[in-house]
């Protein structure tokens, strides 16, 4: 059982350590393509769709970065009630919202998949100019929420074996694997 848990502990990170560095990828070849694409209207001629370009290369980055995002505990959160209970309570209560979480973004992963699976298989719809199809990027964003669901599911797991351990005083002093 803890060598199952290692196992899926570490596979889910090496899957967020790989979409973060896919969303750093794709940052970068945005940043060169609207670089170019401004010098070259400036000077020559504009570049035939470079806004639809961006706006793919935005689904990209934003959703390979949200798994990474969960990982490194980047996600907002208020702690303006929580914060005032005792620790073990804010535990399961951290349990509790990484399980919706969770299962939110479980859900929200196979519809999409589905939905590309209908777009690939049926009419493809596309982008105006250039004519790219969509359903490549609905992966994309399939993909993306299931990898975020997994990190929730890491910090659910991480949550309760804080929870179990009530002598551990601050969070920062814990690994990420601790109960596994």
């Amino acid at each position: 059982m803890v060598l199952t848990m290692k196992f899926l502990f570490s596979t889910i990170r090496k899957l967020s350590q790989i979409g973060k560095w896919i969303a750093i990828a794709t940052m970068t070849l945005m940043m060169l393509f609207i670089t170019f694409a401004v010098v070259n209207r400036e000077l020559f001629t504009p570049v035939v769709g470079d806004v639809e370009l961006v706006r793919l290369g935005m689904v990209v980055l934003i959703m390979f970065g949200l798994a990474y995002s969960q990982a490194e505990d980047a996600h907002v959160s208020i702690g303006l009630l929580v914060d005032r209970f005792p620790t073990r309570v804010q535990y399961m209560i951290d349990a509790v919202a990484f399980l919706v979480t969770f299962v939110i973004c479980i859900i929200i992963g196979w519809v999409t998949f589905g939905i590309a699976l209908e777009e690939m298989l049926g009419r493809p719809r596309s982008t105006d100019l250039l004519e790219i199809p969509f359903y490549p990027f609905r992966f994309v964003i399939g993909l993306g929420f299931v990898l975020w669901g997994l990190e929730a599911l890491l910090k659910v797991m991480k949550s309760i074996s804080l929870f179990r351990n009530p002598n551990v005083i601050k969070q920062e002093e814990i690994p990420d694997n601790i109960g596994l």
